[in-house]
């Protein structure tokens, strides 16, 4: 009897995650091989390369040009090129161009082999603190390598081995970030990370509670949308200025941008997230799948965010998958005016969040109008996602 009452408690249980649950018992299936998955492609490749790094050569000479050539030919960069202006190596760090340069100081090579001690610049964006520690170390063991490869040229050159020969040093400026700061590296992107997770479950939860019901129709799709939509953005809006506010009156975070930059990119962001995840929500039945699957996708959408690792470090179709994240384009902007107070990519990253955004809202309305006349030609609900 009890053996039969049991199996009578298993069938159920494994009926309902079979027909009422079926994402839920994916989702615990597939979870873990998924993560791991994805952190495995992360970090498949061990080093992270082609960070793009260029040069800026004011000595121009036969020394100089060959540590451009050793430069350009290291396997974690990727050379951008060279010039003999140090304002147009500024513009390559402004523009996005170039994540560092590595500045050659105007008699370099009389000094090095007259055993003077010479001092190489390194110019880096510092508002990425991954990318910029990616940039400097394999510079400092190119230089320390290059420096000992040329001993022997230096030496033979003067013809006697008791020449001293000079000594090659690297000095690394951060822009933007001098202290190399992971506190408003993190900390930025963590708090429109968690911006994201607040209006996602919010709207999410408001779009599917109304979904099987005459609500739509009754006050009318486009403008239940619309109220909906304004609602949960102006208010996550609210919650992302309280959390600029207080981290930078309490935490004194860099703020060196203008607020309307950084409150439009921020609204772009929430608009775009807002679009997607009302979309998403069209397909659950139920408030527990699709929880379950916005809580699977907050990990890997930080993971793919840069905070682990750099995009440059990413394979191809990780790259793809960032780069389909909202977050992808509102933090790079977001760090670049908080700590420089520009970004070159602004205007371009605001219209593609906007358009998401406006295209996500169209798509839920069609389909919940598409849902709704489904429901009345079947005469109930319909048997539709999970």
């Amino acid at each position: 009897m009890r053996k039969i009452l049991m199996r009578k408690i298993l069938q159920r249980e494994l009926s309902i995650l079979w027909y009422d649950r079926r994402i839920v018992l994916v989702v615990m299936l597939a979870a873990a091989s998924l993560y791991a998955a994805l952190v495995g492609n992360l970090y498949r490749h061990e080093i992270v390369e082609q960070i793009p790094v260029a040069v800026c050569d004011l000595d121009d000479s036969q020394l100089s040009r060959q540590l451009t050539d050793d430069v350009s030919a290291a396997d974690q960069y990727h050379f951008i090129g060279e010039t003999r202006h140090m304002p147009e190596a500024e513009e390559w760090l402004r523009d996005k161009q170039a994540a560092a340069v590595l500045v050659i100081p105007s008699g370099f090579a009389d000094d090095f082999y007259s055993g003077r001690p010479v001092t190489l610049g390194f110019l880096q964006d510092g508002t990425n603190t991954l990318v910029s520690g990616y940039a400097s170390s394999p510079m400092t063991y190119l230089v320390a390598y290059w420096s000992a490869k040329y001993r022997t040229a230096a030496i033979m050159r003067h013809g006697t081995p008791e020449v001293p020969i000079a000594s090659v040093g690297l000095s690394v400026r951060s822009i933007g970030n001098p202290t190399q700061s992971y506190l408003a590296f993190y900390t930025y992107g963590v708090m429109l990370m968690a911006a994201q997770i607040g209006i996602m479950m919010a709207y999410a939860l408001s779009v599917q509670s109304d979904v099987r019901k005459d609500y739509y129709r009754e006050y009318g799709f486009l403008r239940v949308t619309f109220v909906k939509g304004v609602l949960y953005w102006w208010l996550s809006s609210i919650a992302v200025f309280l959390g600029i506010l207080l981290l930078v009156m309490a935490f004194r975070l860099p703020f060196h941008g203008s607020w309307l930059q950084m409150l439009s990119i921020c609204a772009a962001f929430l608009f775009s997230v807002e679009g997607l995840v009302g979309l998403l929500a069209l397909y659950f039945r139920t408030k527990i799948a699709l929880v379950q699957c916005l809580v699977f996708y907050t990990l890997p959408a930080f993971l793919v965010a840069g905070y682990i690792w750099p995009e440059q470090g990413m394979t191809g179709l990780m790259r793809v998958i960032s780069c389909l994240q909202p977050v992808h384009y509102a933090i790079t902007d977001f760090r670049q005016l908080a700590m420089v107070g520009m970004s070159p990519t602004f205007t371009q990253h605001i219209l593609i969040l906007c358009a998401v955004g406006i295209s996500g809202h169209l798509l839920t309305v069609a389909g919940l109008k598409w849902l709704s006349a489904r429901r009345c030609r079947g005469g109930g609900e319909t048997n539709r996602g999970y």
